[in-house]
């Protein structure tokens, strides 16, 4: 009996022990992980905003939030509890964006109202409207809600949409129908029956109340003929706007004027507007210097006889080829190549010494480089543009070559003694070293290694 005991004991003891080290296991599966989302909503959710989250630990995130005006360092556990909080500094409380006048407008028609009117006093709106034919006084106050609502009487009778005009009219036979006003106390229309054109007066319930025959009823204009239109009319360069619906917007030229032009449903031009000049054609001379004004550099015309004119030119380290139009429009741009960039003082020395030039001497000037080099006892100036290209080069004057007794003697005024003068070179693929004396004659050689 007491072994059994014992027995029971111990089973009782190691399930308990099982179940308490499982705990925390279960507990892992409620844990945020890498979830920055899941921390920014349990912070909003304990009025938190502007959470950053700054580092994790293994078990605790940290992050800082705003809270009202003040900011704070706010410690979240992984398993989603708040462990703590401190100030750290302040921030800017978020300003609520006054409600508006149109505000108002936008909720009330929302709502079904009509007619509305809205104005502001002090820091309330005051708006007027109609619904159900019963006229009302709605205040707002500065969050946007209605404060107050009274009832001032009642509204006239609503007037008639323009398509319920048109609706009307084609009930009453009539089609191709141009509503000219639709403001009471009356509605004026025009519109085609049979092949009449007719001006018709509606009272405000839309009873037909006179009809006035205008002319005959003229076919429609194809928005796909309006530049032919334009042209016969004496426009040139037209650009159609908008061809979707009547009245159709052109732009065109007439003379040096350029023109928006107002083109009705049958074809009758109904207004038209200067709003800017119109280019002349240019004088194909002039491309290399309009190109440059639009931004192209190293401009060269291909084509200038006949447009659209072909020129080449770069754009940045982009060469570009481009058509230009008879009024000096680029209409396309293609890239076509690289330009060089623009050399450096250092990079032209280079590329002399590279070259075998001596005594070079290079001097920035207004429209690039010019520079003076020696090749042999012949001095050359040479001009050079921003981008590397040679512009002009000319024999400038002679070099002077000092002689090995002047080598020598400089040298021995300065200190040195015993000199001797050795000249390496390459002679039949071996290299040698010759010395001379102060008067030039060879004194020696001897192969140094290969070329």
């Amino acid at each position: 009996m007491p072994r059994t005991f014992a027995k029971l004991i111990f089973t009782a003891c190691f399930v308990l022990s099982t179940l308490i080290v499982s705990l925390p296991t279960r507990a892992q599966t409620i844990t945020l992980g890498g979830d920055d989302q899941q921390v920014v909503r349990i912070l909003r959710g304990a009025g938190y905003r502007n959470v950053t989250i700054k580092s994790r630990g293994l078990t605790i995130v940290r992050t800082e939030a705003c809270r009202g005006g003040d900011k704070y360092l706010v410690k979240v556990s992984i398993l989603g509890k708040i462990t703590s909080t401190s100030k750290i500094g302040t921030c800017p409380v978020p300003q609520q964006a006054r409600f508006t006048r149109k505000n108002a407008k936008d909720l009330l028609e929302q709502d079904g109202y009509r007619q509305v009117e809205a104005r502001r006093e002090g820091r309330i709106v005051v708006a007027t409207a109609c619904r159900n034919d019963r006229r009302y006084q709605i205040e707002f106050n500065r969050r946007g809600k209605i404060a107050d609502r009274q009832r001032l009487g009642n509204c006239q009778p609503a007037g008639l949409t323009k398509r319920q005009i048109a609706n009307i009219l084609e009930r009453n036979g009539y089609r191709r129908i141009d509503v000219v006003d639709a403001e009471l106390p009356s509605y004026v229309a025009e519109a085609c029956r049979d092949n009449s054109r007719m001006r018709i007066e509606m009272n405000r319930r839309g009873t037909i109340r006179s009809e006035r025959r205008l002319g005959s009823c003229r076919q429609q204009i194809n928005p796909a003929n309006i530049a032919k239109l334009l042209e016969d009319n004496g426009y040139s360069r037209i650009q159609v706007i908008d061809r979707r619906r009547p009245p159709y917007i052109a732009h065109a030229c007439k003379g040096d004027d350029k023109m928006e032009i107002a083109i009705g449903r049958f074809g009758r031009l109904r207004g038209e507007t200067r709003i800017d000049t119109c280019a002349r054609p240019i004088d194909p001379a002039n491309l290399g210097r309009l190109m440059r004004k639009e931004g192209y550099d190293r401009v060269k015309v291909l084509r200038g006889s006949r447009t659209p004119y072909l020129v080449e030119g770069c754009k940045g380290n982009s060469l570009v080829e481009l058509l230009v139009n008879r009024y000096g429009r680029v209409t396309k741009e293609e890239r076509v190549g690289r330009c060089a960039p623009p050399v450096t003082k250092q990079s032209l020395e280079n590329k002399f010494a590279k070259d075998g030039y001596l005594n070079v001497d290079v001097r920035k000037a207004s429209n690039g480089w010019n520079a003076q080099v020696c090749r042999d006892e012949v001095k050359r100036t040479i001009r050079i543009n921003t981008f590397g290209e040679v512009i002009s080069e000319r024999n400038s004057g002679t070099c002077a070559s000092s002689s090995v007794l002047d080598i020598l003697k400089t040298l021995e005024g300065r200190g040195a003694k015993s000199t001797t003068i050795f000249v390496e070179g390459c002679y039949r693929n071996k290299k040698y070293r010759w010395a001379y004396d102060r008067l030039g004659n060879r004194t020696g050689r001897r192969a140094i290694g290969g070329c």
